[in-house]
């Protein structure tokens, strides 16, 4: 999913990685970092100190485009679950919020 978002990435733009629930590989080539100047941004949400902690979860609280957080939430039920994640890590998720 992360190598897909950063080949369809525009000129210039960042992407935030956290967490590995697809693993650990990234099967993608230099071009997007190269051609198009895009930039992976990793987050260390372990050891980051508690005051950038809070300062992160402020400027998302003001800064988010709710329009864009509502558009990528849905309702499941708990029996739906497991397809989901099967979905979520074959890379099968119908909605592409990432890339607009």
């Amino acid at each position: 999913m992360l190598a897909r978002a950063l080949g369809q990435m525009k000129y210039g733009s960042s992407v935030a990685s956290v967490g590995l629930a697809g693993g650990v590989g990234l099967p993608t080539t230099v071009i997007p970092f190269i051609i198009r100047g895009v930039n992976l941004l990793g987050i260390d949400s372990v050891m980051q100190p508690y005051e950038k902690r809070v300062e992160a979860w402020n400027r998302l609280a003001t800064d988010l485009p709710m329009d864009k957080l509502h558009a990528m939430m849905s309702t499941a039920t708990l029996a739906e679950l497991p397809q989901l994640g099967r979905d979520i890590l074959k890379d099968r998720c119908a909605q592409e919020w990432w890339l607009t």
